[in-house]
C-alpha cells in the first residue's frame, strides 16, 4: 500500500493553515504584525513540512523537526518573535490555537459532509472567522476587566466600598497640590458623610455660604472639560485614604482628592470612581 502526495497541494493546505494560525496567535498576543509577515512565516512552515515528507528521518527526528524546529521558525518570522520566553510561550500558543482550529474544522467537515480541496478552504476559513470573532470578544472583555479595580474610600470615620475605572483619559490636576484627581459618584459623598456636610457642599458648589464645618476635608473648585461641557466647575475634596487593589496593584492613597461635578452621567453601573492614571502607573501611594 502507498500513497501518493500531490507536494504542490499539500504546500498550499499548509500554508492556509499555517497562516490562519499565526493570524490567531499575533491576536492573542497583541503583536502588530502585517499579514504579509504571518504569509511569510506561514510559508516557511509549509515549505519545511514538504522539505520533510521529501527527505524523511526516523519518527524521533521527524517529530522534533516538525512540531520544534519548524513551528519556532513560523513564529519568529510570523509573529515577529524574537525573545526565548516570547518564542516558547508563542509555540505553546500555536498548539493551542491549532488544536482549537483543526477541532472545528473537523466538526464543520463532519456536519457538512463535504469533500474536496475547495470545500476544505471554505470549511477552514469559516473555522478561522469563528475563533477570530470569539477571541476579539474575548480580548476586549480582558482589557475593559484590567481596568476595574476594588476601592476603599475613608472618610469622616466612615468606609465606603465600590469599583473604580481606570481612565487614560482623566487629566485632572489639584491646581493647588498638584495632585492627580479622581472623579467620584456623588453618592459617595452621601454615605460617606453627614446630611449636614452633604447640604453644605451643595451650597459651596452653587457659590452660597456656609457655616458647615467640613473639617479636613478642604472644599474647593478644580476647572474641568469634557464631551458637552467645554469649561466647568467641579467640587473636590479631600478624604482620608483611598486603597486600591486589582490587576497585582495594592496601594494606599494618602489624602486623595476626589472631584464630584453633580452629574454622574459618566458612570455606569458597574463602577462609582474614575481613576487618574498616575495613581496606577507612578509611585503615587504606598504599597499594600
Amino acid at each position: 500500500m502507498y500513497y501518493e502526495v500531490c507536494l504542490d497541494v499539500l504546500f498550499v493546505l499548509n500554508m492556509v493553515m499555517d497562516f490562519f494560525l499565526l493570524r490567531l496567535v499575533g491576536l492573542v498576543l497583541q503583536k502588530p504584525v502585517s499579514r504579509r509577515r504571518s504569509l511569510l512565516g506561514a510559508g516557511l512552515g509549509a515549505g519545511g513540512v514538504c522539505i520533510l515528507i521529501l527527505h524523511p528521518y526516523n519518527s524521533l527526528g521527524n517529530m522534533i523537526l516538525a512540531y520544534l524546529v519548524i513551528n519556532t521558525f513560523m513564529v519568529r518570522f510570523g509573529c515577529n518573535l524574537k525573545k526565548v520566553k516570547d518564542l516558547l510561550w508563542g509555540n505553546l500558543l500555536l498548539y493551542g490555537v491549532g488544536f482549537l482550529l483543526g477541532g472545528l474544522v473537523e466538526f464543520l467537515w463532519k456536519i457538512t459532509g463535504g469533500t474536496g480541496v475547495r470545500i476544505f478552504f471554505i470549511i477552514s476559513g469559516i473555522s478561522y472567522l469563528i475563533l477570530w470573532t470569539g477571541l476579539s470578544v474575548y480580548e476586549i472583555y480582558r482589557k475593559q476587566t484590567e481596568k476595574l479595580f476594588h476601592f476603599q474610600l475613608y472618610a469622616n470615620g466612615k468606609c465606603k466600598e465600590g469599583t473604580a475605572l481606570l481612565d487614560t483619559g482623566n487629566s485632572l490636576k489639584d491646581t493647588a497640590s498638584h495632585k492627580p484627581v479622581c472623579i467620584g459618584e456623588t453618592q459617595l459623598l452621601e454615605e460617606l458623610l453627614t446630611e449636614e456636610m452633604v447640604r453644605g457642599l451643595k451650597n459651596f458648589s452653587m457659590g452660597k455660604e456656609s457655616e458647615v464645618c467640613f473639617g479636613s476635608l478642604n472644599p474647593h473648585f478644580i476647572p474641568f472639560s469634557s464631551l458637552g461641557c467645554s469649561d466647568g466647575l467641579a467640587v473636590a475634596v479631600t478624604m482620608d485614604y483611598l486603597c486600591l487593589e486589582g490587576q497585582k496593584v495594592h496601594k494606599v492613597i494618602t489624602r486623595p482628592v476626589i472631584a464630584f461635578s453633580g452629574k454622574n452621567n459618566s458612570f455606569a453601573g458597574d463602577y462609582q470612581m474614575i481613576l487618574h492614571p498616575n495613581l496606577i502607573n507612578s509611585q503615587e501611594g504606598k504599597l499594600l
